[in-house]
């Protein structure tokens, strides 16, 4: 398994995921994540949807998109919520599908310059149903910037290809 500091750093990484990700890609991610994990593993993180969050209440463990639209959204509704309801020995299995999945790859720009503290809710409240325009989302990638492989200006959008 992975050691504490281990764990530490991917849920870390996770929550920074949980603020910045589009939710589209955050919903396919955890789709990605809960499909093969084990049903009843899938009842704990139900579990911790419903008590962190206060939804779900009609899901089944089955249920993955639905469960998946929960976290991900209840996560930018209500920060840390869902993380503090979902036992470490789930949480870190998740966390790490998640990360790995790949409707996360190359979603860790501004990582680096993230200091870790969770939006104030009020302010969530006033960005949450935004989709990918959250302010601290466009806070932390203002403070980002790209370099192509010469060391010149480049983005995000540019950095593979794309025009």
């Amino acid at each position: 398994m992975w050691a504490p500091d281990d764990e530490d750093q991917l849920v870390r990484q996770y929550r920074f995921l949980l603020r910045t990700a589009p939710l589209d890609a955050l919903e396919a991610a955890h789709v990605e994540a809960l499909t093969p994990m084990w049903r009843s593993r899938r009842s704990v993180v139900l579990r911790a949807v419903q008590e962190g969050l206060l939804a779900g209440a009609r899901l089944d463990p089955d249920d993955i998109g639905p469960i998946a639209h929960l976290v991900a959204l209840g996560e930018r509704r209500r920060p840390g919520e869902f993380l503090r309801a979902c036992p470490r020995a789930v949480l870190t299995p998740l966390a790490g599908a998640v990360i790995l999945s790949e409707a996360m790859f190359g979603r860790f720009g501004g990582y680096a310059a993230w200091d870790g503290t969770e939006p104030d809710l009020a302010e969530v409240g006033e960005w949450a149903d935004g989709g990918y325009g959250e302010h601290w989302h466009d806070v932390l990638m203002n403070h980002v910037s790209y370099r192509n492989f010469v060391g010149g200006p480049s983005s995000p959008d540019t950095a593979f290809g794309g025009h």
